[in-house]
């Protein structure tokens, strides 16, 4: 299937509204993206890459968390603990929204209210992130305390996920019209949002204004397709190509740039399912000594990453080096299957999105060495709409497993995957799909506790526990691989955060 933009290469271009070439370079800046945010600009509806690229050249974060994991300042200069359930924030001064109503604390207190009681807010993803947040008040213009319900001692890190729209827009137009028009304080400001493409200028009067005046994201969800127009001169960006293509955009005076991520690939598994052979611990604990990681990296990602054994990555907050990877035992793998009761194998069936880098290969090579023990494992490709009606449970799940990432995401902290990946997930009629209740007195503890010796006791025992009961098919810490026109300078991706207001190019 070829991507709906890239049909005819220049003349599809036009096809959108823009005369060949697209927008000279050094005013526009041009990007190719895999998938657009299915609620458009809605600040709070999407944790995924998809949405968070675009939406970080919109909305600024409150925080920001560097490539050590620690917090950074964004709209929030300072912060400190109070006590353990009050933490106040002081805002940066001079912030305008591109609409130009000031940026101040009683919008803060806005968004938060919006979080837990607009109809359409708080039901989004971002929000239930936010989960435990009950209040907020203004101390001053520039000063707002928060209150949580429990004490969290990573409060400032989860605030990234804040990206604060204005309230008084958000009102006077409603959902739809906002997810179409979103109004932040980010570098560029939106005349245009569809899921075709995203159209914005520079917010000239914003506290960090881009160096490039013009903001053309185009959907191309093919990764051939985003190569394609990189190497044709119509992108300046290909965000998430596979790194066997790096040869191929080199080739073309084109550059990569390979970023480091809080997220490992994996195949989930529906452990809770009672008739699936995967609730039974060995068949899952098989499964991992099956997959050959080690190999995949080496021969289809080049080398460029590492295999994953627990639901963090290096780097973040509750990962711990000697917990190790599952190695690659294909006889142990067949024991435990003959123990389990499966000595000739089964069949199972996997849910999966490809249209993200190397999902489907990852999945694709872990179905080829199932099968070298006796596990037949259809894939079956869903579309991220689709896929994430699933995660909502919206829709029922069908089959054995999905593709999915333990995401760090905005907090490089276990206490992230924690939020999708165990039994808080369960509220307002969802059941989670991967739930131990014996593990959760050590992840309400790990939530909850300031004290950071006893808190890294408590992430180690979790982290343990989800390797110990082989909770999805481990696959590999993901690396960002993005294509960049050779003329684009000073690209950084960082917590799935661009450095828009940085980018320029050479003369």
């Amino acid at each position: 299937m070829r991507s709906r933009f890239f049909v005819v290469g220049l003349a599809a271009v036009a096809s959108l509204g823009f005369a060949a070439p697209v927008a000279a370079q050094g005013d526009t800046l041009r990007i190719g993206h895999y998938a657009m945010p299915a609620q458009f600009g809605m600040p709070y509806g999407t944790l995924g890459s998809n949405g968070a690229f675009p939406l970080h050249s919109v909305f600024d974060a409150l925080v920001y968390v560097d490539t050590k994991g620690n917090a950074a300042p964004g709209l929030a200069i300072s912060w400190e603990a109070i006590d353990e359930n009050t933490w106040v924030f002081k805002l940066r001064p001079g912030v305008k929204y591109h609409n130009g109503v000031p940026f101040n604390a009683a919008a803060i207190v806005a968004n938060l209210d919006a979080v837990n009681n607009d109809e359409v807010i708080k039901i989004q993803q971002v929000s239930r992130q936010l989960r435990g947040i009950p209040s907020a008040r203004a101390i001053d213009d520039l000063t707002v305390e928060f209150k949580t319900d429990k004490p969290d001692p990573i409060l400032p890190r989860r605030l990234a996920i804040m990206r604060p729209h204005e309230p008084g827009a958000w009102a006077d137009m409603g959902p739809k019209e906002f997810g179409r028009h979103p109004i932040g304080t980010g570098s560029y400001k939106i005349s245009e949002w569809s899921q075709e493409k995203i159209v914005g200028t520079a917010h000239t009067e914003g506290w960090r204004p881009p160096k490039i005046a013009n903001l053309l994201i185009l959907d191309l969800p093919e990764p051939s397709a985003r190569v394609q127009a990189l190497n044709s001169g119509q992108i300046d960006i290909a965000w998430t190509v596979r790194p066997d293509q790096r040869s191929v955009i080199e080739a073309a005076g084109n550059k990569v740039v390979m970023s480091g991520t809080n997220n490992t690939l994996n195949l989930m598994l529906r452990h809770r399912d009672e008739n699936s052979p995967v609730s039974d611990v060995r068949v899952r604990q098989a499964l991992n000594y099956a997959f050959n990681k080690q190999q995949f990296i080496d021969t289809v990602l080049g080398g460029i990453t590492v295999p994953s054994g627990q639901p963090t990555a290096p780097g973040m907050g509750g990962y711990f080096a000697d917990i190790k990877p599952y190695p690659y035992d294909p006889e142990k793998a067949k024991a435990l299957l003959a123990e389990a009761g499966y000595p000739d194998g089964f069949d199972m069936m996997a849910a999966i999105v490809v249209v993200v880098g190397d999902f489907k290969d990852t999945m694709q090579a872990m179905s080829a060495d199932l099968k070298k023990v006796g596990v037949n494992l259809e894939l079956q490709v869903v579309s991220i709409p689709d896929f994430v009606k699933r995660v909502l449970t919206i829709v029922p799940w069908k089959g054995d497993a999905f593709s999915m990432m333990y995401e760090g995401y905005p907090s490089s902290d276990l206490a992230r995957p924690m939020n999708t990946h165990s039994c808080l997930v369960r509220f307002a009629g969802r059941e989670p799909h991967t739930c131990f209740e014996e593990i959760m007195p050590a992840v309400n503890a790990m939530n909850t506790t300031f004290d950071p010796v006893k808190r890294e006791g408590f992430q180690r025992e979790v982290a343990q526990f989800y390797h110990d009961n082989a909770t999805a098919i481990f696959s590999h810490v993901i690396v960002q691989v993005d294509g960049l026109s050779g003329a684009l300078q000073n690209y950084e991706l960082v917590n799935r955060v661009v450095n828009f207001h940085e980018l320029e190019f050479t003369n």
